[in-house]
Parts: C-alpha cells; sequence; structure tokens
C-alpha cells in the first residue's frame, strides 16, 4: 500500500509542477477582449528572457493584433519556403497528424531566426498539444559523455528541390526578394555570408546541402549552454536530413534514443484555448507537437518567426 501511495504522490506532484510551471509562463488578460499594450509587451520580452517561452491567454486576437505582436520581437522575418501564407507576416501550420519531435524552427538552415511565435485561431478539443523543452534544462541533465560528444560541431546534409531552396535563398539574401532573381551566383552569396556550408545543384536543379553547425548554443549574456537543434525534429516537407559529427562519426540511434528520453523528461504540455499566443526563444527551447487526434481541420494554428 505505501508503494501505491508513493507512487500516486509522485504523479501528482509533477503534475502539480507541470502546471505550476505553465502559469509562471502565463499572461493572462485583466479584462475581456482586453488589447496587448505596452505593459504586455514588457511583461513578456522579460519573461521571454528569463524562461525561453511566454503564452498570452484571453487578449483580443485577429492575425492582425498577431502581426502586431511579432513586430514588436522580430525587426526581420523570416519563412519556410514549404509553407503557405496566411498574411504577410504569418504561415499555416500543416505538418500532417502524426507526433513531431522537438526542434528549434528552421534549426537546419544557416540562419534560423531568434524568435518563433504561434496563434492558435482554432484549437482543438482533445490532443494536438504543443511540447515545450527548454534546452538549457536538457544540458544541464546531461551526462558527462552526452555533453562532451555534443559540444562537438555536427554537419547536416539533404537534398532540397529546387523550388524550395530558391525561395529560401531569395527570402534571406539581402539583395533580392524573388525566387526568380535565384542564380548560382546568388546561391554562392549567400552560403559565403557564413561558413561552413557547401552546396552542388545537379540537373535536375535539386540542391544538395550540406551545414557545419553547432547543436549547442551559448547564450551571449549569460554563457548559459542549451541543446537546442533540429536533430529530433520532423521532415514533413522535407527529405529526411543525415547528420553526423564534423569528424565524420554518425549519429547513431542509441544515443538519438537518450536524448529523446533525456528531452522528455524535460518537456511541458500546452493545451491550446483559441486566441493565445506563444513566443519561444528559438536560440534556447525546442518544440514540437503530440499527435493529433481527430479533425486536422479542427486545428488552426499559424507561425511567424524571425530576428531581433
Amino acid at each position: 500500500m505505501h508503494s501505491t501511495y508513493s507512487k500516486e504522490k509522485k504523479v501528482i506532484d509533477s503534475a502539480t509542477e507541470h502546471l505550476e510551471r505553465l502559469l509562471q509562463n502565463t499572461l493572462i488578460a485583466r479584462q475581456e477582449n482586453q488589447r496587448v499594450d505596452q505593459d504586455t509587451i514588457t511583461k513578456a520580452k522579460q519573461q521571454l528572457q528569463k524562461s525561453g517561452w511566454v503564452l498570452l491567454r484571453g487578449f483580443n486576437h485577429d492575425l492582425e493584433a498577431f502581426s502586431a505582436l511579432v513586430s514588436h520581437f522580430c525587426s526581420k522575418l523570416t519563412f519556410d519556403p514549404a509553407r503557405e501564407f496566411t498574411n504577410d507576416t504569418a504561415q499555416k501550420v500543416d505538418a500532417g497528424t502524426q507526433a513531431i519531435g522537438l526542434h528549434i524552427e528552421n534549426g537546419n538552415t544557416p540562419f534560423p531566426p531568434d524568435v518563433v511565435a504561434f496563434y492558435s485561431r482554432k484549437s482543438a478539443s482533445v490532443g494536438s498539444q504543443t511540447t515545450l523543452c527548454d534546452g538549457q534544462k536538457i544540458f544541464n541533465a546531461m551526462p558527462t559523455h552526452l555533453q562532451s560528444l555534443f559540444e562537438k560541431n555536427m554537419v547536416v546534409s539533404r537534398t532540397l528541390p529546387e523550388a524550395l531552396w530558391k525561395r529560401y535563398v531569395a527570402n534571406e539574401h539581402p539583395l533580392i526578394d524573388n525566387p526568380e532573381q535565384v542564380t548560382q551566383q546568388r546561391l554562392q552569396e549567400l552560403m559565403n555570408m557564413l561558413p561552413g556550408q557547401t552546396g552542388t545543384v545537379n540537373d535536375q536543379g535539386e540542391l544538395y546541402y550540406r551545414l557545419c553547425f553547432s547543436p549547442i548554443l551559448v547564450n551571449t549574456q549569460s554563457g548559459q549552454r542549451a541543446f537546442a537543434n533540429a536533430i529530433l525534429g520532423p521532415s514533413f516537407n522535407y527529405q529526411a536530413p543525415t547528420y553526423e559529427f564534423e569528424g565524420g562519426q554518425a549519429l547513431d540511434g542509441q544515443t538519438k534514443a537518450e536524448i529523446a528520453d533525456l528531452a522528455e523528461q524535460c518537456t511541458l504540455e500546452l493545451a491550446w484555448q483559441d486566441g493565445d499566443m506563444v513566443l519561444i526563444d528559438n536560440t534556447r527551447v525546442m518544440h514540437g507537437r503530440r499527435a493529433i487526434q481527430g479533425d486536422p481541420n479542427d486545428r488552426q494554428l499559424v507561425i511567424a518567426m524571425g530576428s531581433h
């Protein structure tokens, strides 16, 4: 009986801690249809810096309000070339119905955004919770051998269809804004902006791309290290990437499973409500999704992202 009581108490304590952490990161409107004012923006920025993410709940909301919120955190927007636009700021989130592993947004690109924002226009009644995982907590919980392993640089490689890589180059290159303007020279110019990139275009126009990156990101102000990358993430709209360490050692399944188990212990679940808006520090906190249950159309989520 004592053993059963202990197990039940651990479950209750864990659920209580989970709820407390969610509430600590939530700003709730003081009155119905309250607009996001400057005081709310200031508090959101403080919470984002402190914990890596913040939820705004109960505020006046629509796509215009969401875009205005994002503008306070991002001076330059970044887009996913495989996503459909909802307006000039946000894109539709559509990644099937299966669970999605933890990742930072655009983590396999040379210029991942600093901030990612989500807006729930319509929330599912069950399932499809967004998962949030603080990469600093993962790194601090890692055994020494994993910390040492992931302190090494890694290389991600994959082949990208012509339409997708050209859209990305057009968005990121400072001198162009249209995929039709993308040439081999513009591609090379973009790759020259950040060392560690190589790419070869084949006869079909596909780009075989390799990027050297650090799976551990260091906060320039605090010096805190965070396991923040896309190693555990999805490849819904893209060819599944290959990961190896810079010396040529492949990322094996056992190591990946060990990281996934560790990350799950540090993960919170966010059950969406209509109108919720979430801001995430993409250099620290990874996100994912539990499987969608029921009709996928019951969930309408949009994303916006960019740099400070």
